[in-house]
This record gives C-alpha cells, structure tokens and sequence, in this order.
C-alpha cells in the first residue's frame, strides 16, 4: 500500500514538472519573439527621430527620410510664396517627433507662387478689354497709342505682359491701341461747339477736308457742331475728309 502511494506520488510531480516546464518555455519563447526576433525582423522596436526635410526638394527629402527608416509619400500640393516649385512646404509628423522606423511621412509639396492667366486683348476695342481685364480681377495701369498698319484704329495692337502667361494676382496690364496706318498721323480736331464755318477753317489748317455735313435738329444749336466722325484725336491722314453733324433748330 506504501508503495503504491510512493509510486503516484512520483508520477504527478513528474507531470507537474512538465506542465510547468511548458509554461516556462512558452513564457521565455514570447519574450524571445516580441522583444528580440520581432525587432529584427521588421525593423521598428526603437524609436527615432524623424528629419527635417522641409525646404528640400522633393527628391532629396525622399531620400534622406529613406537613409533614416522611414517611408514617405508626397499625396497633396499647394501654392507657397517661400519655397519654389518642387520643395517641401510641409511635412507629418513633424520633424523632431520620435516614431518607430518604417512610419510613413507624408509630405506637402509646393506648386510654386499662385498664378493667374492673363487674358487676351489683342484686337478688342477698348471697352471690351476693359470689361474683360476687370471681370479677370486685372487693373489696367497705362494706355499708350501707337501706329498700326493692320489694326484698325481704336483697338489693342499690344499688351504688357503678354496674354496668356501666368503671372501673380495683383498685376497691372500696360496696353497700346492703335491709331491707325503710319501715314495716318494727324490727329482729328476737335470740331464740337464749334461753327461750321470755323469747323471748316480749323480742318483746313489740318490738311483736312470738311466732308459730309448732316443736319441734327438740336434747340439752341442752329449752324453748330454737335458731333463728328472720326471723333477728336483719332489718326487721319493729309486729304481725308470728316464728318460732322450739325444742329438746326426744330
């Protein structure tokens, strides 16, 4: 009976050993794998940390935050008065923070300064033009005339900038309206309120010709200029002729 007790009670302490011996190696096996085969495997036990790639070109940035662990992506671009097309404006996390390698970066680029299109004049009498430069946010800053062989008189030959570049919000337009062909070089005088017969002596002073005479009634201004055509300081040449409209009374 005394063996029998002696022979069971080895048995369990022999089960009771292996059970524990289990627990012991599965407890030293995770320990192993979390903290020593995990890290080495995927790289990201410690923590570092992350670089300042703000200011770099994008290229470089992906670089260096590739040398230090980490993965990037650059997924959003926007204007930037202070860095130029190409570099990075913005970076998350930012730099200085502590992140595990392999952490993805995402990162800002900049689309250079903020652009707007100029619109194109070229040809438009001068209301068009300038009803289309207001509606486009642009202030025209100078109007100069010029002589054109090919474009009619009253209309833009030029512009400064030139349409359809880009150019920052806020710039000035410089345009330039012909005056009409390079022989065209006497500007038409201003016939208005004036007598026909001294409208006529006043184009003839001018080389030019007093052409057909149309009659207005207008109470008060009987044998008086009430317009013109071409209008005053339009271009015309030596010979050519202008017409005016005068009042008579009802």
């Amino acid at each position: 009976m005394a063996k029998g007790k002696k022979s069971g009670m080895r048995t369990f302490l022999r089960i009771l050993l292996i059970i524990l011996g289990f627990i012991v190696i599965g407890f030293l096996g995770a320990v192993v794998a979390n903290y020593i085969i995990m890290p080495l495997i995927t790289g990201k036990g410690s923590e570092v940390e992350i670089p300042n790639v703000v200011g770099l070109l994008l290229e470089d940035a992906i670089v260096l935050l590739d040398e230090q662990g980490f993965e990037s992506v650059a997924n959003e671009k926007r204007p930037d008065t202070l860095y130029e097309e190409g570099r990075v404006v913005e970076q998350k996390p930012r730099s200085g923070s502590m992140a595990k390698k392999g952490r993805l970066v995402q990162l800002v680029v900049s689309s250079g300064e903020e652009s707007v299109r100029v619109p194109y004049l070229i040809r438009l009498t001068w209301e068009q033009a300038t009803a289309i430069a207001e509606r486009r946010g642009f202030e025209i800053a100078s109007v100069d005339t010029v002589q054109n062989d090919t474009i009619p008189a009253g209309r833009i030959v030029a512009m400064k900038p030139d349409p359809e570049i880009r150019v920052k919000p806020g710039t000035k337009l410089h345009l330039y309206i012909s005056a009409g062909p390079i022989d065209k070089n006497i500007p038409a005088p201003n016939l208005i309120d004036l007598p026909l017969a001294e409208a006529q002596k006043v184009l003839e002073a001018d080389s030019l010709v007093l052409g057909e005479i149309i009659k207005m009634e207008v109470p008060g201004k009987g044998g008086i200029v009430v317009l013109q055509s071409p209008e005053a300081g339009v271009f015309v040449g030596a010979g050519d002729t202008v017409k005016v409209y005068v009042g008579q009374e009802p």
